[in-house]
């Protein structure tokens, strides 16, 4: 299994390389593109393409999603964006936090 590391986050992986990294055969990788849930940074047909290594999170996740739940590939589409505008509250609220964690004032002792 080909290993991607932190180091190489600009770097671009190829239609092949994205598939034996996330254990997926050129048909789902297909699915994948035709559904947005991966997008071709670059290349025209599937023997070209270029990813972004980040698409390689989202790719794993849509995989187990498909082999565990047995969904349509809409359904996997829409639990991810689901999963992405979760992540981005709970972001949200951690930076909430910490503001108003600036304005609270000490409890003093009585």
């Amino acid at each position: 299994m080909l290993q991607i590391t932190v180091s190489e986050q600009d770097r671009w992986l190829s239609s092949e390389e994205l598939c034996a990294c996330s254990e997926i055969d050129s048909a789902m990788l297909y699915e994948l593109v035709e559904h947005s849930i991966a997008i071709p940074i670059q290349g025209e047909v599937i023997e070209q393409w270029q990813f972004s290594v980040t698409s390689l999170v989202s790719v794993k996740k849509a995989a187990r999603i498909k082999r565990d739940l047995l969904l349509d590939w809409a359904g996997i589409a829409l639990i991810l964006d689901l999963l992405d505008e979760r992540e981005e509250l709970e972001h949200e609220i951690h930076n909430l936090k910490q503001q108003l964690s600036r304005f609270k004032l000490p409890k003093t002792e009585e």
